[in-house]
Parts: C-alpha cells; structure tokens; sequence
C-alpha cells in the first residue's frame, strides 16, 4: 500500500495483482510518488483531489482512476468525511500474460494516453455491472474458499475484460475535465517523449518561452517535483525498463540521456537501491 514516507517509489507487487479495500478517515500526510506496476482506484466516497502527471481530478463517487505505472502522483485528502476506495495494483507481467492477438489487456491504461485522461466515468448501468465483479473478488479474497485464488484471477480478469470493451465501446468515458497548467503539461508530454535529448532548463525554457525561475516554480507547484529531479527519475525509470527487456545498461543509459555512465549508475542506485546490473 501507499507508503506515509517521503520516498518517492511507493507499494511493493510480488503477486501478480492485489486488492485493497481502504477507508482513510483519520488525517494522513500522502506524498508525490509512483509505483513499479499499473494502480487502479475504485473510488467510493470522500472528498478528494487526485493529482497525476501535473494534472488536478476532483473524484466522485465510482469514479475509476487508472495510473500507469511510473506517473507520478498523490491525492488530496478533505478528512471531514472517509476517504474509501478499492485500490488494485496490477503486473505489467500479469497483463501481458493473459493478453492476445486483438485483445490487449493493456488497452484502458494506454487509452490514459491517447484520451489524455486518467479518469473514467462510467454509466450508471456499466457501473453497477463493474461493481458486481469488484464486491465477489473481495468476498473470494476474505473466504478461504476451494480454489480461491484461481477465481479471484478469473474475476479479475472478468473485471479487466469488462473495463476495457467499455473504454474501447465509449472512449468518451474518459473524464477531461481536469485541472492543470497548460504549460507544465506540455512540459511533461515533452520531457516523456525526448528523454534521450537535451532537456536543461536553459532548453526547456526557451523552447516553452517561459523565464527559468518561473518555469521551474510552476513545474514545481503542480507536480510536486523540481524539474531536475523529475526528469533525472523518468530518465532512470525509462532505462530500468529498457534493461529489463534486455538492452545493456550501457545502451540504456545513452539512450535515456545520460553522458556519462558512472554518472547514471549512481542515479540509478541512489532511487532503486541497486545498481544497473542487478536488474539483469
């Protein structure tokens, strides 16, 4: 679960999925972080903010919010009233396992992309139908039942199926209207995109025509991060991932923008706590 640290990885997957079934109502400090594997967020009730990649959601009631593994996020919490959700954290493995040819597992998480949006806000009907499958896997997960955790990986991915035939079915589904800084999140779109090239400030505020220390106030501002450290972190997660897909590290690090690789490999041990080569 969500660590009350100031670290900026947060939550441990060693299943291939797990469900949470959370009810905040004693004030918490959360903190800007990000996870190793995709997070899905049933939202119940409460008063809350959900912030993602520079981008503000005011959530309501049943309100689904998807977050790619590696976005940064955190919400903010109003503990006047709980804040409950289901939360479940996902493998890419586990996606990539139990997809085919035509049917992508992956899709709702990459249509976060193309829709430009991390919140889905399905029909009443849809809703209701969704919930069903969400209420059975956590009375399976609770009951020690025969064969228990097969169904409750049939369940899900009956859950996952469902989901993704809504978002292909209605894309309009995906909630836009969110709060954010025009400027920042073109900031981020770009920094995401061109990790392997120049991204100093000196670039980055003459491409944005933006002064450097009002840029990096408001990049600050709305996603938590400094810009530094935001795109030192997205530069070592991206090579992470090109490592374990079996680039050398040496590669990965030039092709995520590093110069220097004794330089990357101190990066990468001080965020993950190992070095490049443990990943092999």
């Amino acid at each position: 679960m969500e660590e009350n640290r100031q670290s900026v990885k947060s939550g441990y997957l060693t299943e291939k999925f797990r469900m949470f079934h959370l009810k905040d109502s004693q004030p918490r400090e959360y903190v800007y972080h990000y996870h190793d594997f995709h997070k899905l967020i049933w939202f119940i009730s409460g008063d809350v903010e959900y912030h993602v990649e520079g981008k503000s959601y005011k959530l309501e009631p049943h309100d689904i919010l998807l977050v790619n593994k590696g976005e940064i996020h955190k919400p903010f919490v109003n503990f006047d009233t709980t804040y409950e959700r289901y939360v479940f954290y996902i493998s890419s493995d586990f996606l990539d396992e139990h997809s085919e040819s035509g049917s992508d597992l992956n899709l709702c998480f990459q249509m976060v992309q193309k829709e430009r949006g991390n919140v889905i806000r399905l029909s009443a009907a849809e809703s209701r139908m969704l919930f069903e499958t969400v209420k059975l896997l956590e009375v399976t997960e609770n009951d020690h039942i025969y064969a228990g955790e097969m169904y409750s990986r049939i369940l899900f991915l009956k859950l996952l199926i469902e989901l993704n035939r809504c978002c292909l079915s209605h894309p309009e589904i995906f909630h836009k209207t969110a709060r954010y800084d025009k400027k920042v999140v073109e900031m981020i779109h770009y920094i995401n995109e061109n990790l392997s090239k120049d991204l100093t400030i000196e670039t980055l505020s003459n491409k944005f025509y933006l002064s450097k220390y009002h840029m990096m106030r408001k990049f600050k501002e709305e996603t938590g991060y400094s810009m530094h450290q935001y795109i030192l972190e997205k530069r070592i997660l991206a090579a992470r991932n090109l490592i374990l897909t079996g680039s050398p590290a040496t590669v990965a690090s030039v092709e995520c923008g590093f110069k220097d690789y004794s330089t990357f490999s101190r990066a990468y041990k001080k965020l993950l706590g190992q070095l490049p080569s443990d990943d092999y």
